[in-house]
């Protein structure tokens, strides 16, 4: 964690500040490079969504950065050098560059620029994948769930370890303070993880402890608690800890299509976590995009240093492509507010009931877009400018059929179709 993080790693450049014309250049490049790929793969990190409000890890002020810099804080005694990377780490944090207005919870993130650019390349069959170590369900929002790898997993999935199910729920599937950082079971009780597929369930030993025993593969002893390696124990969440195996099924995934990609397009991670970073360059050529310095910045076909969003922006451009709009999701295995498990949270039922109030404000701006599609003329109150409020996949509801099932749910709610 903050082992990973130096004054120079965190150190920002953007070019497109600088030189204009050679940035513009490289924009022409990268877009000449998606026309001839016919196997385009986004591999992205934490950079993507620092423009929707949720915050990173290794940049300037980045949850890492920010450890490694209370942890010299508080040395008893500091070197000359210890003050040094202390200086230097706050002078990175002075001037960082800013990415959203604010920071918001990471559960009502909606999609930023970056997002919609992918999914709008995607859905004109010129992008076909996404490889993420998010894990914050952004990329769902954005109607990418069935084009997704999320190799630290998903804070919506809960994966049946025995028929291999994974259920797309509307609530944050991890309970984080109720459980031991390496047990990966859903819910609280023995059988608040049996799949309603298969059957599959926690053994009679699951202890919800580990009681002295030590984690072998990412599989406990006699599961006592639920590994992210285990098998036939349940449903679990898939969220990767540090010192936790990856998922293999994910893990082969990813190299899957990074190793089918023509192009591998490394978007918005400085590329630390190196049992992993091979993965882009498993494709024919590699681009990255990134404000901060990587270890593989002379193995790449084309660098970028510069904002993820406009980045995206002046691809979609030279393409002549309009930005999608945010879909409408609903997880495919939502439960109704009134049967959400009663193990769960205050606090993850409010996030819930959020993305159902949000996904009715899209349902209602998908049918305004519907019906000025049909009928020009008709005017509808402004739209929120925010580039995340007008983004991802358009929907296939007809305007009559989305504005009769959810417009009136909406504005009983008091909802605008403004960005939250």
């Amino acid at each position: 964690m903050a082992d990973t993080v130096d004054a120079h790693r965190v150190a920002e450049f953007n070019e497109a500040q600088g030189d204009r014309t050679a940035f513009e250049m490289k924009l022409d490049k990268l877009t000449e490079m998606i026309r001839e790929s016919n196997y385009t793969v986004f591999y992205t990190g934490a950079g993507v969504s620092t423009s929707s409000g949720v915050g990173d890890y290794r940049g300037p002020s980045g949850a890492w950065t920010k450890r490694k810099m209370q942890q010299l804080e508080h040395k008893v005694t500091r070197t000359p050098s210890d003050e040094l990377e202390l200086q230097n780490l706050r002078a990175e944090a002075a001037k960082e560059i800013r990415k959203a207005s604010k920071k918001v919870d990471m559960l009502d993130a909606q999609p930023s620029y970056s997002h919609m650019a992918q999914a709008t390349l995607i859905r004109h069959n010129l992008a076909h994948y996404v490889v993420t170590t998010n894990l914050d369900g952004i990329y769902r929002k954005a109607g990418l769930g069935d084009c997704l790898c999320c190799l630290h997993g998903d804070v919506y999935i809960e994966r049946c370890t025995g028929c291999g199910y994974d259920f797309e729920r509307n609530y944050e599937v991890r309970q984080q303070n109720a459980i031991h950082v390496h047990d990966h079971k859903v819910g609280i009780g023995r059988n608040s993880n049996k799949c309603s597929r298969c059957g599959s369930v926690a053994p009679a030993s699951y202890k919800g402890t580990c009681e002295g025993k030590k984690m072998k593969h990412s599989v406990w002893p006699e599961h006592c608690m639920i590994g992210t390696n285990a098998k036939n124990v349940g449903t679990k969440d898939t969220h990767i800890n540090f010192g936790e195996h990856l998922d293999p099924r994910d893990w082969d995934e990813a190299e899957e299509h990074c190793r089918r990609a023509d192009l591998c397009i490394v978007a918005g991670t400085p590329l630390s976590l190196r049992h992993i970073t091979h993965m882009p360059f498993l494709a024919k050529r590699t681009a990255i995009i990134n404000l901060q310095a990587t270890p593989d910045d002379d193995e790449t076909d084309l660098r970028i240093w510069a904002p993820v969003d406009e980045v995206f922006e002046g691809v979609l451009q030279r393409l002549e492509l309009p930005l999608d709009p945010v879909p409408v999701w609903t997880p495919r295995d939502a439960l109704a507010i009134l049967d959400l498990p009663r193990w769960l949270g205050y606090y993850y039922r409010e996030r819930a009931t959020k993305l159902q109030e949000m996904a009715e404000v899209r349902a209602r701006e998908a049918a305004q877009r519907a019906l000025r599609a049909r009928s020009p003329l008709i005017a509808f109150p402004s739209q929120s400018t925010c580039p995340s409020a007008a983004c991802c996949a358009s929907t296939a509801d007809s305007a009559a059929g989305v504005e009769s099932r959810v417009g009136r749910a909406a504005g009983r709610a008091g909802l605008t179709t403004s960005h939250p």
